[in-house]
């Protein structure tokens, strides 16, 4: 199936540069003054029109300091009464109770605070202003009285890196269950700061993971992909953690002055909302197109087995390209642009990609036999292999992305379903909105194998319903929804399906030593 995303499931936005703090980590450089051409209470309302024609995502106001805004507020207000998700995320040096509740009633339905450690003199150093750490606390307690939820926010670096089982403690006593752990990139004034070595980084999340084990919190790291290979591992299931880099893929940054980058960490514009329409940006964009793309993955990365669950994090292997200048890239991957840079492998990771084994061959034998109709048919599978269920899925996923596991594909008999009717349907797309029209072709329930052929018919997917009046009622709604006309549309309904059953044995055979 085309990789063609829908609508991004959270946006970052930092609504201003100005901020009352000094962090010693701060991406966005941000002070005591504003940041030239922010965008205008007008132009923000637009914004958030043109974010809500892609979905209705988790819109996260973010700075700089967003209480700082005057027209915070009606940014949050319009965007709830547009259907976003407003959320917010503040230091809470400024939020009182009266204004914990002017949040509430724009609509803000979370809070994101930061608290860094339970010393508040060490907090208060890292954030650069005294008080800072009582503020934020308050802050926790002010939110929590007006209903709004709260999730704390922790930046993990070296002079921090024994105060993660404190401040959760901290947190928990404060009612708070969702944390979010950030292992900064060494970008805007946390360059050189010292974010701890791989070694630390994968150590902590070790820790962070026997934290989860012992209790109910929800902790998502933040710019640690390896977490999913690292708790896959360790035998830990969670089907709340997503994709390890979400850049591009269900997530990005509008910046200040409204340039759209991947995440607040890869300063890499892939346009601006003033000259080009969000949803254009997010679906055509050159730079997002490349970072939804594993095959375009170089060094390690691009060879690994999990380079489709992590991905490796794509602003530190920009951060560790030599050649890349302080400016804003024009979001063209041309071989000689160092934004190109972006899929380089990441410099942070420990893990080697391993080889095929025995065991492989196995699996990729047990695999061509029936899938066991139980529960957990992996597990199923994994038993007599003398391995968990884990490891299979994990071993998997290598030979996918190795290109020995092309997919794995159940074939149905649809009619069994009550999908009395079937047909094959290719629509005449242009070029530049290919990947615009797959997302919502993929949108559909009744659409399967949607593929890309290079061909003025661009797109072949199924359609399959329980009569030809509901396939052709979803046809035309396809066609509604996209702009497409009847013109530019083959219609060729099933009238014969012939399955061949194939297998190729591989571990029977003498292949050697593993």
């Amino acid at each position: 199936m085309i990789c063609a995303p829908g609508g991004p499931a959270l946006v970052s936005w930092n609504v201003t540069l100005r901020c009352p703090l000094k962090c010693a980590h701060c991406y966005a450089d941000a002070g005591e003054n504003e940041a030239e051409g922010v965008l205008s209470t007008d132009e923000a309302f637009s914004v958030i029109d043109q974010i809500a024609a892609t979905g209705k995502p988790v819109v996260v106001l973010s700075g700089g300091e967003p209480l700082l805004r005057e027209d915070i507020f009606e940014i949050a207000r319009y965007g709830t009464e547009r259907g976003l998700v407003m959320a917010m995320g503040t230091s809470g040096y400024l939020l009182d109770h009266e204004t914990a509740e002017r949040l509430r009633e724009a609509g803000i339905r979370s809070v994101a605070i930061s608290i860094d450690s339970v010393d508040s003199q060490r907090h208060d150093a890292f954030r650069g202003v005294a008080g800072v750490w009582e503020r934020a606390v308050a802050a926790i307690k002010h939110c929590r009285d007006a209903g709004i939820d709260v999730r704390i926010n922790m930046t993990v670096m070296r002079p921090l890196l024994a105060d993660v089982e404190a401040v959760l403690a901290l947190g928990e006593s404060l009612g708070v269950r969702d944390y979010q752990v950030f292992f900064p990139v060494e970008t805007g004034r946390a360059r050189g700061l010292g974010a701890g070595s791989p070694g630390e980084y994968e150590t902590l999340i070790r820790e962070i993971l026997v934290r989860y084990r012992k209790s109910d919190l929800r902790i998502r790291p933040t710019c640690a992909p390896q977490f999913r290979r690292i708790a896959d591992e360790a035998g830990i299931e969670n089907s709340g953690w997503s994709r390890g880099c979400l850049a591009a893929i269900s997530y990005c940054r509008i910046y200040a002055t409204g340039e759209v980058t991947p995440c607040p960490y890869l300063p890499v514009s892939a346009g601006n909302v003033r000259t080009t329409p969000f949803h254009e940006i997010w679906y055509n964009s050159d730079l997002f197109s490349a970072l939804r793309d594993p095959d375009r993955l170089t060094g390690k990365c691009g060879r690994c087995d999990y380079r489709t669950t992590c991905g490796g994090c794509r602003a530190r292997a920009y951060r560790g390209a030599d050649t890349v200048p302080a400016r804003w890239c024009d979001g063209l991957l041309r071989p000689d642009d160092p934004c190109g840079e972006v899929s380089r492998e990441d410099p942070w990771c420990r893990y080697e990609p391993r080889s095929i084994d025995r065991t492989d061959l196995a699996i990729l034998d047990a695999l061509q036999d029936d899938l066991p109709l139980v529960p957990r048919p992996w597990a199923a599978i994994a038993a007599p292999l003398g391995i968990t269920e884990n490891e299979l899925l994990a071993r998997m996923q290598r030979l996918h992305v190795s290109g020995i596991l092309r997919n794995v594909s159940p074939v149905f008999e649809s009619r069994r379903f009550g999908l009395a009717t079937a047909s094959l349907i290719a629509l005449r797309v242009p070029e530049d909105r290919v990947r615009e029209v797959a997302g919502i072709v993929n949108g559909y329930p009744e659409v399967s194998h949607n593929f890309r052929r290079d061909h003025p018919y661009a797109l072949w997917f199924t359609l399959a319903a329980p009569t030809e009046d509901r396939l052709d009622e979803v046809l035309a709604d396809i066609l509604a929804r996209t702009g497409i006309s009847g013109e530019d549309v083959l219609n060729l309904p099933t009238v014969q399906a012939y399955k061949i059953d194939v297998r190729f044995r591989l571990f029977e055979e003498d292949h050697g030593p593993d």
